[in-house]
C-alpha cells in the first residue's frame, strides 16, 4: 500500500505533539522519523494553528467531518462553543437573547442535530432533545467535531449531523504541568436604558493539566464563570387577524367571510387583516454561567487504561421584560363597532391595514373629540414581566480500554442530568382616570375610588422592517411614568420545569486484521435510558385580563357595566398603588426613545409588599380551574439497545489509497409515555386533587407508547487521488428521533353520527403521540478536497443529498388501529350509546416525504508566499446553499388559507468568512463575518410560539490579541460589531413582527499560561 506524505506544515505540527485523527499509526512514526532528519522545526501558534489543525483532522477522518481546535485549552475566544461551531461550513446558529445557542445544520433545525461529549449522549438542560450549546464554555472544550455522515460505530440521531465535544486529556499535553489563567472585562453599549442591567461584566477562567508517576496518570481541571448583563430593546407586532368590518365605506375584498363561508346575498364581504396588538420591551438582566470539568486519565499497565470524566455547568440567565403592550385589535367580529380612522391598506388586495388612528372606550360615553362614542374594548397595560431561567447540566462517565497485541477492548459508562426551570411571571400595571369618583362601600359610606383609563387615542403604523411609528395622545403619554396613576392590577405565575437525564453502557471490540483491503473490524453495543419529565405550574391574582372585567370590579374598584353612572366597590381584589423607592421611571433609550416613558417596578418587592406580606400565599401549583397546567406535565421514556458491526477498510483502487468504513447499526427503542388522559371507560377515572385542594374524578393515569427496531447501513469512501487532493463518498440510513415534548401522552374522545350509515362512531383528538416514529432520512455525501502543498490551506467542494422519508406534522389517520399504540377504546359514549372507533388526530410521521439537497464550497488560504508583514495574512471562508422539495404548513395571518413555506430553520444560502493576520508570533487579528439567508421560525408573542419569517441576517466579529511575553497575553474582541438585529416578519415583509436589538458586547482582557 502507498504510504501518506505529510507536507512540512503537517510534519510540523506532528513534532509539536499534536495527534492527527484518524491517521495509522504506522504513517506517523514513518512520517515522524523522516521529519526529524528532512525538515525544520516550524512552531505555529495562533488562529492559524488552530485552523490547520482543523484541515488535519478533516483530511484524515474516515467521515464526512467538520472541526473546531483550540490551541490549547481555553484559547477558543467565543463566548460559548455555539460562536465557534457556527462558523463552519452548512452550520448556522439561532441566536437566543443575543447568543448563538440553538445549531441548525444544512438547513435542518437543532431537533435533527444529535450530541455528544467525549463520544457520549448529552442531554440538554431545557426543549427536548436540542441541545442549547450556550451552555458549554468555550474554555473548557479543547475540540469540536461536526459529523455529517454517519458510521456504524457513532450513536444513532443526528440526520442533520452530530457534533463531537471533547474535553483535554492530560496526557496528551506536550507538557507535564499546565496552567492557564484568563479574566476579562465586558461592556455592552446599550445597557444604559435598561433598569435591570449593568453595563460592565467579567469572564475569568482557569485550567491545569499535568502528568504524574512517569507519565502514566494524567489529570485535568478547568473552571470557567461568565457574568454579563443580558440585553435586548425590542418591538413585537402581533401576528394578524381576519376580520369582517362593518363600517360603510370599506370595500368588498372577499366572496368568503374569515370561516370561509360565501355571502348568503352574493354581495360579498369586507373582509380585512389587522394585527391583534402590539409591545414595546427593554429586557434586561444577567446571565451568570459557572461551568467546570476534570478528567483523571490512569495507565496501570502499558497495555490498561483508565479515564473517569466529569462535566458541569449551571446557567443562570435573569431576565426581565419592562414595557407596555397594546390588545385586542384583533378581535374585532362582524357586526361589532371597532373605532378607527385614517387607516392605511397594503397588501396585493389592498386588504391588510398596516396602521390607523384607533380609540379606547370600553363603555362607549367618551362623545368628546376625537373619541367617536362606541364600546371599543381593547386593552393597554403596562408591563413587567419575569423572564428568568435557570438550569444546569451535569455528566459522569468512565472509561476502561484494554489494547492487545491486536485487539482492542472497551467499556463505558456515563451518566448526563440537565434541568431547568423557566420563571414566566407578569406583573401589569393599568393606567388610571386623574381624578377619583365617589362610591358606596360594603357599609354604604362614601369613598373616593380610582376610575381605570380607557379613553385612550393611538396612531399606530407598520414600517415594514424598520421601526413603526406609534404616537400615544397626550393623557396617556403623561399617566404611563405617573405612579399616582399607573397602578398595579394584578400578578401571574406560569413556571415550567424540565429534568431529562440520560444513562448509556456500551461496549467496543476493534480487531485489527493483516489483509490487503480490511485493516480492522469494530463491534459493539449499547444499552441506554433517556427520560424527560416536564412540570406546569400557574398562579394568578387578578382573575382575568379582559378589559372589559377589570372595569366590572373583578381586578379593581370601577364603573358598574349595567350602569355606567353607578360606580361599585370590589375589594376582593384592590389595586396596588406605587411609594415612593418603589419605581423607576424608565425610557428605551436609543431609536426607541421616541416612544416615551413608563414605570419599572420591583416584581419581588412588590409582590410582598402587596400579597404575600398581608397573608396572600402566591405560590404557584397545579389547578383544575386551569387544568392545561396538569396535562401538560408529563413524563416520557425512551429505552435504547443498539449493535453494530464496522469494517474499516485500507486498501487500493486503481493503484489509489482507499480509505474508509462499511458497517451496519441495529436500533431497538422502547419509548413510552405517562400522563393523565379522559379515559374509555368512566370506571377506570380516579380522583386527583390539585394543589389548591380542589378534586376532579373525570381522569386516569394511563401509559402509551411503541416499541419498533431499525436497521441502519453505512458506507463511508476516501480515495486519494494524489499526496493532496482526495474524494470522498458517504451514504447511509439516519434517523433522529421525536422531540420528546411532541411524545407525551395527550387527547380527548368525541363522538358523533355518521350521515350516510347512522352508525355511532368515536374519534380521539391529540395534540401529541407516544408513538411517534423517528424522522428518517437516506443520505448521500460527495466531495472533493484539495489542499495546498506550497502555503497552508486547502478548498473543498462538496454536494449531499437526503431523502427524506416523511416529516412529523398534525393530521388524522382514519380507521386508526388503536390497539397497536396502546390506546383504550371506548364501547360506549357518554350517553350510553354504543360506538365505533373511528379516527385518531395527533402528531404523525406522515409519510410525505423529499429531498433536501445542498452544495458546499470551502477556502482556506494562508498568504506565506507574500513579501515581508504580508505574508501574515489569511482568509478563511465557506459557503453553502441548500433547497429541499418538502414544505411547512405557513399561517402568516390568522383566518388566511396556510400557504407553503421551507422547514423551519432552512436558510437557502448561508456563507462565513474571516480574514486574519497574524505578526512574528505576538499579534493576531482577525475580523469573522456569518450571514445567513432568511428561515422560518417561532416569535414568542403573549405568551405563545407564533410562526414567522425571520430576515437574513450578518453578524461580524473582531478579535485581536498582543503576546506580551511567552506567559502573558492581552486579548480584545467585539461581538455583534454592527449591532444586527433579530428581524421577523409574517409571510411579507410588510408585516413586521419581531425587531430585536442586541447592543455590542465587547470584551478586554489578560490570559496567561505556565
Amino acid at each position: 500500500m502507498k504510504k501518506f506524505k505529510p507536507n512540512a506544515l503537517t510534519l510540523a505540527l506532528m513534532l509539536g505533539g499534536i495527534t492527527v485523527a484518524g491517521m495509522p499509526t504506522y504513517a506517523q512514526e514513518d512520517a515522524t522519523s523522516e521529519a526529524e532528519s528532512d525538515v525544520e522545526v516550524i512552531e505555529v501558534k495562533g488562529f492559524r494553528r488552530s485552523l490547520i489543525e482543523s484541515l488535519n483532522t478533516k483530511r484524515y477522518s474516515d467521515t464526512v467531518v467538520e472541526a473546531v481546535s483550540a490551541d490549547d485549552m481555553g484559547a477558543l475566544p467565543d463566548v460559548s462553543i455555539a460562536d465557534a461551531i457556527s462558523r463552519l461550513p452548512g452550520v448556522t446558529s439561532v441566536r437566543q437573547g443575543g447568543q448563538s445557542s440553538e445549531l441548525n445544520i444544512r438547513g435542518l433545525s437543532g431537533n435533527y442535530v444529535f450530541a455528544t461529549m467525549n463520544g457520549r449522549e448529552m442531554v440538554s438542560d431545557q426543549g427536548g432533545r436540542s441541545v442549547q450549546f450556550d451552555q458549554y464554555p468555550s474554555e473548557l472544550i479543547n475540540s469540536v467535531q461536526v459529523y455529517k455522515s454517519q458510521k456504524a460505530s457513532l450513536i444513532e440521531g443526528g440526520v442533520a449531523g452530530t457534533i463531537e465535544l471533547q474535553t483535554a486529556n492530560p496526557l496528551e499535553n506536550s507538557e507535564d504541568n499546565t496552567f492557564t489563567l484568563q479574566t476579562k472585562l465586558s461592556y455592552n453599549d446599550s445597557a444604559e436604558d435598561h433598569p435591570d442591567a449593568d453595563a460592565m461584566g467579567n469572564r475569568v477562567s482557569f485550567s491545569y493539566q499535568g502528568k504524574f508517576l512517569d507519565e502514566t496518570l494524567g489529570f485535568a481541571i478547568g473552571y470557567a464563570r461568565l457574568q454579563q448583563p443580558k440585553i435586548s430593546t425590542q418591538f413585537v407586532n402581533y401576528q394578524p387577524e381576519c376580520a369582517v368590518l362593518p363600517y360603510d365605506g370599506f370595500a368588498v375584498t372577499s366572496d368568503v367571510d374569515c370561516n370561509g363561508d360565501a355571502s348568503e346575498d352574493g354581495s360579498g364581504f369586507k373582509r380585512y387583516f389587522i394585527p391583534s396588538g402590539f409591545e414595546l420591551m427593554a429586557r434586561g438582566g444577567e446571565e451568570v454561567r459557572d461551568g467546570l470539568m476534570s478528567t483523571i486519565t490512569f495507565l496501570p499497565t502499558d497495555r490498561l487504561q483508565a479515564k473517569v470524566d466529569m462535566f458541569y455547568t449551571k446557567f443562570d440567565s435573569e431576565a426581565f421584560d419592562r414595557g407596555y403592550r397594546v390588545g385586542g385589535w384583533g378581535a374585532i367580529k362582524d357586526g361589532a363597532k371597532f373605532d378607527f380612522q385614517q387607516a392605511i391598506l397594503g397588501g396585493e388586495n389592498n386588504d391588510v391595514i398596516l396602521g390607523a388612528t384607533y380609540f379606547g372606550d370600553a363603555l362607549g360615553t367618551n362623545t368628546n373629540a376625537p373619541l367617536p362614542g362606541g364600546r371599543v374594548p381593547f386593552e393597554f397595560q403596562t408591563q413587567s414581566d419575569n423572564a428568568t431561567i435557570d438550569s444546569e447540566t451535569f455528566s459522569i462517565a468512565g472509561n476502561l480500554t484494554y489494547e492487545g497485541d491486536d485487539f482492542t477492548l472497551s467499556a463505558d459508562f456515563s451518566h448526563s442530568r440537565g434541568e431547568s426551570i423557566a420563571y414566566d411571571g407578569v406583573m401589569r400595571l393599568a393606567l388610571f382616570n386623574e381624578n377619583t369618583v365617589t362610591a358606596l362601600d360594603a357599609n354604604d359610606n362614601e369613598v373616593q375610588v380610582p376610575v381605570a383609563k380607557d379613553d385612550y387615542v393611538i396612531s399606530y403604523e407598520l414600517n415594514g422592517l424598520d421601526l413603526p411609528s406609534i404616537s400615544l395622545d397626550a393623557d396617556t403619554v403623561a399617566a404611563l411614568s405617573n405612579p399616582d396613576r399607573a397602578f398595579v392590577t394584578s400578578l401571574e405565575k406560569y413556571p415550567n420545569s424540565e429534568e431529562n437525564e440520560a444513562t448509556s453502557f456500551k461496549v467496543d471490540f476493534k480487531y485489527l486484521l493483516d489483509n490487503d483491503f480490511v485493516s480492522s473490524i469494530d463491534t459493539g453495543f449499547r444499552i441506554a435510558e433517556r427520560t424527560h419529565d416536564f412540570t406546569r405550574k400557574m398562579y394568578r391574582y387578578g382573575l382575568d385580563t379582559d378589559f372589559i372585567a377589570r372595569r366590572g370590579g373583578k381586578w379593581i374598584s370601577s364603573w358598574d357595566l349595567t350602569d355606567p353612572n353607578n360606580p361599585k366597590i370590589d375589594e376582593s381584589f384592590p389595586p396596588y398603588q406605587l411609594s415612593s423607592g418603589e419605581y423607576k421611571v424608565v425610557n428605551l433609550g436609543g431609536d426607541f426613545a421616541q416612544y416615551g416613558n413608563f414605570l419599572s417596578i420591583d416584581n419581588a418587592y412588590i409582590e410582598n409588599a402587596w400579597l404575600t406580606s398581608q397573608g396572600v400565599n402566591t405560590a404557584p401549583g397545579q389547578s383544575w380551574d386551569n387544568a392545561w397546567s396538569i396535562f401538560e406535565s408529563n413524563k416520557v421514556t425512551e429505552q435504547v439497545m443498539a449493535a453494530f458491526v464496522q469494517a474499516n477498510i485500507d486498501t487500493e483502487f486503481l493503484s489509489m489509497p482507499l480509505t474508509g468504513n462499511i458497517g451496519v447499526r441495529v436500533v431497538n427503542t422502547d419509548q413510552s409515555s405517562t400522563g393523565l388522559q379522559l379515559p374509555a371507560d368512566a370506571s377506570d377515572a380516579v380522583c386527583i386533587t390539585d394543589d389548591f385542594g380542589k378534586e376532579d374524578c373525570s381522569y386516569a393515569q394511563v401509559e402509551q407508547g411503541v416499541d419498533y427496531t431499525d436497521v441502519l447501513p453505512s458506507l463511508n469512501l476516501n480515495l486519494q487521488l494524489t499526496e493532496n487532493d482526495q474524494l470522498r463518498f458517504a451514504a447511509a440510513k439516519v434517523m433522529a428521533r421525536a422531540e420528546m415534548p411532541d411524545m407525551r401522552v395527550s387527547g380527548t374522545w368525541s363522538y358523533g353520527t355518521e350521515d350516510s350509515t347512522g352508525i355511532r362512531y368515536a374519534d380521539f383528538n391529540a395534540t401529541t403521540s407516544p408513538s411517534l416514529k423517528p424522522f428518517y432520512a437516506t443520505q448521500y455525501d460527495l466531495s472533493y478536497e484539495h489542499y495546498f502543498e506550497e502555503t497552508e490551506g486547502a478548498i473543498v467542494f462538496a454536494v449531499f443529498y437526503k431523502d427524506i422519508e416523511s416529516i412529523v406534522q398534525q393530521f388524522t389517520a382514519e380507521d386508526f388501529d388503536f390497539d397497536s399504540v396502546g390506546i383504550v377504546t371506548p364501547d360506549v359514549d357518554e350517553d350510553g350509546l354504543p360506538v365505533t372507533p373511528r379516527d385518531y388526530s395527533a402528531k404523525f410521521n406522515n409519510g410525505e416525504g423529499g429531498y433536501l439537497r445542498g452544495v458546499e464550497v470551502a477556502y482556506t488560504q494562508t498568504f506565506s508566499f507574500l513579501p515581508g508583514i504580508l505574508e501574515g495574512l489569511g482568509f478563511a471562508g465557506n459557503y453553502s446553499f441548500t433547497e429541499s422539495e418538502l414544505t411547512n404548513d405557513f399561517t402568516a395571518i390568522s383566518g388566511q388559507e396556510s400557504v407553503t413555506s421551507p422547514l423551519p430553520g432552512l436558510s437557502e444560502s448561508v456563507w462565513t468568512a474571516a480574514l486574519f493576520f497574524d505578526y512574528d508570533e505576538v499579534f493576531s487579528t482577525r475580523i469573522n463575518a456569518r450571514y445567513r439567508d432568511q428561515y422560518v421560525g417561532d416569535q414568542i408573542a403573549v405568551g405563545q410560539n407564533q410562526q414567522a419569517y425571520f430576515n437574513e441576517e450578518l453578524i461580524i466579529d473582531y478579535q485581536a490579541s498582543y503576546q506580551f511575553t511567552e506567559e502573558l497575553q492581552g486579548v480584545f474582541s467585539v461581538n455583534n460589531l454592527t449591532d444586527e438585529p433579530n428581524v421577523s416578519y409574517f409571510g411579507e415583509k410588510y408585516l413586521t413582527g419581531t425587531l430585536q436589538y442586541f447592543g455590542r458586547q465587547f470584551y478586554f482582557g489578560l490570559n496567561a499560561k505556565f
